[in-house]
């Protein structure tokens, strides 16, 4: 079955969740105070999580941390009102995982699957994060287990990336055959998506399988233009600097201000041709350094 990606970013649904969470509950008094302390949970959960962690200098933004405090509050009183709501246990997951509080994190994304108003695709994505949260915390054995306990679940609209999430922590664990055999599965599969064919590309790459990357690349970028700057650099690397720039001005056409950025954030694997003008043409002028 196509790969569902209406609930993939991380907290992209929060605000259905609430709504979803509502629908059903009595219009009292007490319910509404419990849906003004999620919704500015929500706020403050979405502006934390824009907000770096540390300023230039690396010193502690206090008003991230204050986000952070004033989101619990609101979820402790929450529990309070209405106890044992999934949508309170996985806002407490975000706000641990904002402060790299991974394991926490976990824990409470296991509880709100466990929630008795937790619906089946609310649980799926609970079931990504509590793994992912895992793996961030160490215990990437444990990660695998979770998804290995809800596989057949899960795959009926995410089956294609609990293989690549799987095939991460596999690389990570030092299983290199065992991740290239679940990213197979996600290349040959015609209905896996262009974003998950993408990033399947970029395990490959980082495996040092080339041409199963560039297979993979190729196949997406009709969808996903961006696989056309991964292409780019894949040329690069081979000496082949036309056709990079030849991919890299139809990446650019697609999506310029993304690849800029990226051009930006990747500098050293384009120091070969940073002073080459089709390169300048692409990342514009660059501002004076401090104290020119």
């Amino acid at each position: 079955m196509k790969e569902s990606t209406s609930r993939w970013m991380l907290y992209g649904s929060a605000a259905a969740l609430i709504g979803v969470s509502a629908v059903a509950w009595a219009n009292t008094d007490t319910e509404a105070d419990v849906m003004v302390l999620l919704s500015s949970a929500e706020v403050q959960l979405q502006a934390a999580y824009m907000t770096p962690a540390e300023d230039l200098d690396g010193a502690e933004l206090s008003a991230r941390r204050a986000l952070i405090c004033s989101v619990v509050e609101h979820l402790e009183s929450v529990e309070r009102r209405r106890p044992g709501m999934a949508v309170t246990a996985e806002f407490r997951g975000f706000a641990h995982m904002l402060q790299g509080e991974h394991l926490e994190a976990a824990s409470c994304y296991a509880r709100a699957r466990c929630c008795d108003d937790c619906g089946d695709e609310q649980r799926d994505v609970l079931t990504f994060n509590e793994a992912r949260m895992l793996a961030a915390g160490g215990r990437r054995e444990q990660a695998l287990a979770v998804f290995d306990a809800r596989k057949a679940a899960l795959d009926d609209r995410y089956g294609a990336r609990r293989r690549l999430e799987e095939a991460k922590i596999l690389v990570d664990l030092g299983r290199p055959d065992e991740a290239v055999q679940r990213l197979r599965i996600v290349t040959a599969d015609a209905a896996a998506t262009p974003m998950a064919r993408l990033d399947a590309g970029l395990i490959y790459r980082d495996l040092g399988l080339l041409q199963d990357a560039r297979d993979a690349w190729e196949s997406a970028s009709s969808e996903e233009p961006i696989a056309d700057y991964y292409l780019a650099r894949l040329k690069l690397g081979q000496g082949d600097v036309d056709s990079s720039f030849a991919l890299l001005e139809r990446a650019y056409e697609a999506r310029p201000a993304e690849v800029r950025q990226r051009l930006l954030n990747d500098a050293d694997a384009w120091s070969a041709v940073n002073h080459d003008d089709r390169y300048q043409l692409f990342v514009g002028s660059q501002p004076a350094s401090p104290g020119r």
